[in-house]
């Protein structure tokens, strides 16, 4: 039987007398509180791991009697973890997920507990310590199932030592982009590091270029099966500038057995590419000090505009099945107070609500980033199927097994399976 979170407040709060068959026993010791653990389960790069033990530290402060008991994996292990123990009735008490299909399949899946009621009570108060747009992006049929701590946008991280080594000016093109590649064959350096094996940078790649051409009202329509997939050109032609890239060696080979954080990421800053897609302010603390990094947006494909892409980093969620449901909430809030955004932009990151006063950041690259997160246009896709067939799309368009107009067809597949 799952303990009562009601109970556990009552056993807290009975005073130093207890009572016996009606009559009062004095002498009676107080009754202890009950030991609780409550388990969090994250990936954590960049600066997140200085930051936790920080947050966790003023949550326990503040609930005595509760121990935070925090588990931390690679990126490239943590989602396929994560739906191993929500599978097996095992989940963590609170957990992070990524925004889009992963949020959206463990909500629907009822795996996740609904926020909204937490949200709204004392007249918003929770609600109002995060930008009024947040809870939106994590709603379903206008109920929230999970909470921001921060924001980012992605942009290519370029080593400006390696550029002007080369002889290169920062490429405002694909066409760039193409050039450099043909300049650097045979030296053993790349232009661009990039990882599909943990999908999401292969769909955010897909992102930038459907918004490069203005199609974001086509995309939110085709996600929610309004229209189709299949046949449109804004898609198609997104899939052939990923094509054009690859087949002119713009990324280094090997990128669908890559993940970003084990991978792509230490490529680059070993020099053997001159830059690296997606960066942010989720690995800038990572850099090290001899690189003399930039950030850039990307290049403009031909017809296309540069766009910065972005939205919501980390999200979290509480376990539906968490024995200390009110607790699980109470550490959620934890993460949006103003203690942590203070802990978060002093390390670089941009947090999911204002800040009341001025604090110094110790990562001016961080602070260039963030200061342009008011550019940035949602990046998602939300259906679960759809978005791993993007992914998976992509990574085909790649190692040359469809063509562009076969990769849309591929999601316009998993479009029909979701919604016909």
């Amino acid at each position: 039987m799952k303990k009562s979170i009601f109970v556990f407040l009552l056993v807290i709060l009975l005073p130093a007398m207890v009572f016996a068959g009606g009559q009062k026993e004095s002498g009676t010791a107080q009754a202890e509180p009950e030991e609780v653990t409550l388990s969090l389960f994250t990936q954590a790069p960049g600066a997140y791991p200085e930051i936790f033990p920080e947050i966790i530290k003023n949550f326990e402060a503040k609930h005595p009697g509760v121990t935070v008991d925090m588990r931390v994996v690679g990126y490239g292990e943590y989602q396929s973890s994560l739906a191993t123990m929500i599978a097996a009735g095992e989940a963590p008490d609170v957990f992070l997920e990524n925004q889009g299909g992963d949020l959206w399949g463990v909500a629907q899946a009822g795996k996740v507990m609904d926020l909204t009621t937490y949200l709204d009570a004392n007249n918003g108060e929770w609600r109002k310590q995060m930008y009024d747009y947040i809870p939106g992006l994590l709603s379903w049929n206008d109920r929230v199932y999970a909470i921001a701590a921060s924001l980012n946008n992605l942009q290519i991280m370029v080593d400006r030592n390696m550029l002007k080594e080369y002889g290169f000016n920062v490429p405002e093109s694909t066409d760039d982009l193409i050039a450099m590649a043909a300049m650097l064959k045979g030296t053993g350096v790349s232009p661009i590091a990039f990882a599909t094996a943990d999908l999401w940078g292969a769909v955010d790649l897909f992102m930038v270029f459907v918004h490069q051409q203005g199609g974001g009202e086509q995309l939110k329509k085709a996600d929610a099966g309004e229209i189709s997939w299949k046949g449109n050109h804004i898609f198609i032609k997104a899939m052939s500038e990923i094509k054009r890239l690859t087949d002119a060696g713009v990324f280094m080979e090997g990128a669908s057995a890559m993940n970003y954080h084990e991978d792509a990421l230490p490529v680059w800053m070993q020099g053997n590419t001159i830059m690296l897609w997606p960066g942010g302010n989720f690995m800038i603390q990572d850099i090290p000090k001899e690189i003399d990094s930039d950030a850039i947006w990307w290049p403009a494909m031909p017809g296309g505009k540069q766009v910065l892409t972005g939205g919501t980093a980390l999200v979290w969620c509480a376990s539906s099945q968490s024995d200390y449901p009110e607790f699980a909430v109470d550490l959620l809030k934890e993460l949006t107070t103003q203690e942590t955004y203070k802990l978060m932009f002093k390390n670089g990151i941009a947090p999911a609500g204002d800040l009341k006063e001025k604090v110094s950041s110790d990562y001016p690259l961080a602070d260039k980033v963030n200061s342009q997160q008011g550019f940035a246009v949602d990046r998602f896709i939300y259906t679960p199927e759809i978005y791993r067939e993007v992914a998976i799309a992509v990574q085909s368009l790649m190692a040359g097994d469809v063509t562009p107009e076969g990769a849309v067809d591929m999601v316009q597949s998993a479009s029909d399976s979701v919604y016909k």
